[in-house]
């Protein structure tokens, strides 16, 4: 398995760490993108020219949760047309619903992109937008942009052709099969155990019992280049959403089935745990002593705390916060509460 999984684990949500660190490799989205998308388009296309295009086209205040991919293919017959396949991961119903319309305005922030290097170009290229789900709930959200108009029935087959128009591809693992996740014989063994994560890891109480029918896939990644450190971050994925599930017992598994050379997979990923624990109780911590300073000085200095000021506390250490904490109530001014 090559790629560095190493520094990957910074995304809160566990769902889009583990989807974008697998699936943002081409070798392992390649064989799950071709199974979804229609057959013509399949054998049409060059997979082997599909690359990650850089970048996030979700809105910053939205990022902590959901995680979209932008892949780029050209034609199987050597012209230059790019198809963009935009894959958006969902582990739970979109709260804010609509989702035809934020994957319409991801397409329009591509076409802007591309417009922007493509200057002369007098057509567009296609995008092909597939979501990925694998909830706990049955998927309702309308699937085509039109349903989403408000259009009364009377007009509407006089109004259809000036509305924008298109449907999405909907991959919704908890509806496939076992089987079918198991046996994809385009998609690598690690997109395969990752799917099955998906589908079964957080919802169920005997998920062991579920891994170990599981394991000669399991085996086909650890014995894969850089396989065992590949395993490592599906272990972890596995610890943070399943609480029923102990590190025990997965290593007692790995060492049935696969062997002791398995060891330093869970210690990894208990580790890359207590380490993101460690590393967001702290980030937590440093928000709430910000906000507790600010409120104080407001009510100290009033006008004085200006932008300026609010943004030396944002970006302060917790060291120095729990300084400016304790002159709160000696400080004369606020240049002598700031004064290092």
């Amino acid at each position: 398995m090559p790629g560095s999984y190493a520094g990957a684990w910074m995304i809160p949500n566990p769902h889009d760490a583990l989807f974008k660190l697998v699936l943002g490799q081409p070798e392992h989205a390649r064989g799950m993108l071709r199974a979804v998308v229609p057959p013509v388009l399949a054998e049409a296309l060059d997979w082997q020219t599909l690359t990650l295009r850089p970048g996030s086209f979700v809105d910053a205040t939205l990022r902590h949760q959901h995680t979209d991919l932008l892949y780029a293919a050209t034609w199987h017959d050597g012209s230059e047309a790019l198809v963009y396949l935009l894959f958006e991961h969902q582990s739970t119903p979109p709260t804010e619903g609509l989702m035809a319309y934020r994957l319409l305005r991801y397409q329009v922030r591509i076409w802007e992109h591309w417009r922007a290097d493509h200057p002369k170009a007098k057509t567009l290229p296609m995008i092909i937008p597939i979501v990925m789900y694998h909830g706990t709930t049955a998927w309702s959200e309308p699937r085509s942009f039109d349903a989403l108009l408000d259009v009364p029935a009377g007009v509407r087959l006089a109004v259809e052709p000036y509305l924008v128009r298109f449907a999405y591809l909907l991959l919704d693992l908890s509806e496939l099969p076992d089987d079918e996740l198991r046996e994809g014989a385009m998609r690598t063994a690690l997109a395969r155990l990752v799917a099955m994560c998906f589908k079964h890891a957080r919802t169920r109480a005997d998920f062991v019992q579920i891994l170990g029918r599981w394991m000669d896939v399991v085996r086909e990644v650890a014995r894969a280049p850089n396989g065992l450190a590949a395993l490592a971050p599906v272990m972890r994925y596995i610890l943070e959403v399943n609480e029923h599930v102990a590190p025990e017992a997965l290593q007692a598994l790995l060492d049935r089935e696969i062997g002791p050379e398995t060891k330093d997979t869970i210690v990894t990923a208990g580790q890359q745990l207590i380490e993101q624990g460690r590393k967001q109780g702290i980030e937590q911590g440093r928000q709430r002593f910000q906000e507790v300073l600010l409120r104080q000085l407001r009510q100290r200095f009033g006008a004085e705390v200006d932008p300026h000021v609010e943004q030396t506390i944002t970006t302060a250490s917790v060291e120095q916060i729990e300084t400016w904490s304790g002159r709160v109530l000696t400080a004369a001014t606020l240049a002598e509460l700031l004064a290092d």
